[in-house]
């Protein structure tokens, strides 16, 4: 002891004894909210959660240094969820909109899509065009809070508009009959088509333009921006293009139609078959939805 507190006095002279090596805390979970029953967005296989948006939180967690929390919430839930803060981001296929943007921020959009209408397979002959969706008198499904279904109420006007709390629920009762049409976005409404071609189809067709971004609180503007940062890093390296790749495989495509739209000149092209979607096998594979 007499030889320890010797040295150390000896140090003292010399500038003080060795100083402990301070640990940088451990940065925060990034707790990121998804919605587990929208396949390409984030579904349930094999026990798993998957998806475009599971893909995205993952690398967006790493890129700003930080674990990741994958947040199960319900659609309904998901802006309340960021709003009292019990998630730090929502990555749930959030179309932005001026209604949404009173109660949250969004970062810059990752991409530009629509609405699509699904129908059961022997319908497609009477529904090729968006004047012959828009102007149905039969019931149309959509889901409850989605820009689907404003949409479908305000141009739609003389459909019946039934609403669900899922699209799984929308796309049973397409099956059984008691709608004629869903309508839903462009990248969840392909993959139901497409996994269930015998029995179900699509108009390739866009009934409007809409941008896909992730939702943050008002107030913190520090995310934001950091979001906004690694995303536009994506654009640039290519994680974007190979993740949109990777679960929704026709998105140039998408984005080029939505394009269209905005500025007027769309051009009309033959769509691909559903079956091109199918041969994917990373993205229509046989799933568990829970």
């Amino acid at each position: 002891m007499r030889a320890a507190l010797l040295v150390c006095f000896t140090l003292l002279g010399l500038g003080g004894c060795p100083a402990r090596r301070e640990v940088a805390p451990r940065p925060p979970a990034l707790r990121v909210a998804v919605s587990p029953s929208t396949p390409p967005y984030a579904f349930k296989q094999g026990g798993q959660l998957v998806g475009l948006e599971v893909d995205f939180a993952r690398e967006l967690a790493a890129a700003l240094g930080r674990p990741l929390d994958l947040v199960e919430i319900d659609w309904g839930d998901l802006i309340p969820a960021v709003r009292t803060r019990r998630a730090d981001i929502l990555m749930a296929g959030m179309t932005v909109t001026r209604a949404r943007q009173v109660q949250i921020a969004f970062s810059d959009p990752y991409l530009r899509s629509g609405l699509l209408t699904v129908m059961r397979k022997e319908d497609v002959p009477r529904f090729k065009t968006v004047s012959r969706v828009l102007g149905t008198t039969e019931p149309i499904g959509v889901i409850t809070g989605t820009t689907a279904e404003r949409f479908v109420r305000e141009h739609a006007r003389d459909a019946p508009v039934m609403v669900y709390p899922t699209v799984q629920a929308a796309m049973d009762e397409l099956r059984q009959r008691r709608v004629t049409l869903v309508v839903h976005d462009a990248p969840v409404a392909i993959w139901f088509a497409a996994s269930d071609e015998a029995s179900l189809g699509v108009l390739l067709e866009l009934l409007d333009e809409e941008a896909l971004g992730w939702g943050l609180p008002r107030d913190d503007e520090t995310l934001r921006s950091a979001v906004n940062g690694v995303l536009a890093r994506w654009r640039t390296d290519g994680t974007r293009d190979r993740l949109l790749g990777r679960w929704v495989p026709y998105w140039q495509r998408l984005e080029t139609q939505a394009a269209g739209r905005e500025s007027g000149r769309q051009e009309r092209r033959r769509a691909p078959a559903l079956s091109s979607y199918r041969r994917n096998p990373d993205v229509c594979r046989q799933r568990e939805v829970g």
